[in-house]
């Protein structure tokens, strides 16, 4: 399963520059009657919002759709030209989903067992339905960040979005009056919410969150490790932590709010 980023970077990296390009797109996919539009800017839009869509359509070749798409795109590039050189954005963000994408093809870099990209849209769909929109836009801009190869940016969106998710949670849960985030997430840890007897949160300041909050504000360099790399392992445990996190609210919101 790709991500939305994937699918925008997928269909922009065609860089259609004639309406006879869609229309060769189009049949070559089957999506002449999905595409609407005068321009051809119009008709991205709709081949973007189609694929966002229907995630489990299929290629006339049998293939899952976006697969095929990318798989034809790249096909030119294989045993000659370094992916990454043409479309940038496009390498990092499937990176995010999980997949390498370089001169040998695309192929997954993570274990089916850790859907990264459902596990965003659900989170993305958490933050929407509670009206989280700062964190949600915290969220969002560290990944168009990392799609850039932003690296630095990334990590500190990263960052401010897990302090605005637990501090709005706190909100709802514990509100009163703190002179800290950290303290919002002590208040949380002693009402309930961040579990003490499966090792979340810790008086002696080695809990789950606590060192993920340390591994978010790390000091000094990291030798031997790619910014590219690390960037990206702190996005994925993001993701499947807080996608977690905000689960757990949405349960308890289902319930008391």
């Amino acid at each position: 399963m790709f991500s939305r980023t994937t699918i925008i970077k997928l269909v922009n990296a065609y860089n259609f520059q004639t309406h006879a390009d869609v229309e060769k797109f189009a049949l070559e996919f089957a999506l002449e009657n999905e595409i609407t539009g005068s321009y051809i800017k119009e008709k991205e839009a709709a081949i973007m919002r189609y694929l966002i869509q229907n995630p489990d359509s299929i290629a006339p070749s049998g293939t899952p759709l976006v697969q095929a798409i990318l798989e034809h795109l790249v096909s030119r590039f294989i045993g000659f030209s370094d992916p990454s050189e043409w479309f940038p954005e496009l390498v990092n963000s499937l990176d995010h989903d999980g997949y390498i994408l370089d001169q040998k093809g695309l192929r997954r870099k993570l274990p089916d067992q850790l859907p990264i990209a459902s596990q965003e849209n659900e989170l993305i769909e958490i933050l929407e339905r509670y009206e989280f929109i700062v964190a949600k836009g915290h969220y969002e801009q560290s990944v168009a960040a990392h799609a850039r190869g932003d690296w630095a940016a990334a990590n500190a969106q990263l960052r401010s979005f897990v302090e605005e998710l637990f501090d709005r949670i706190a909100e709802e849960i514990v509100p009163g009056s703190y002179n800290s985030s950290h303290e919002r997430r002590v208040a949380l840890a002693k009402a309930g919410f961040l579990k003490p007897d499966l090792n979340e949160w810790n008086d002696d300041g080695r809990g789950f969150f606590q060192g993920l909050w340390r591994r978010l504000h790390p000091q000094g360099s990291h030798p031997g490790l790619s910014e590219k790399d690390d960037c990206t392992f702190r996005l994925h445990m993001v993701i499947v932590t807080m996608h977690y996190i905000a689960r757990r609210f949405a349960i308890y919101a289902s319930c008391v709010l």
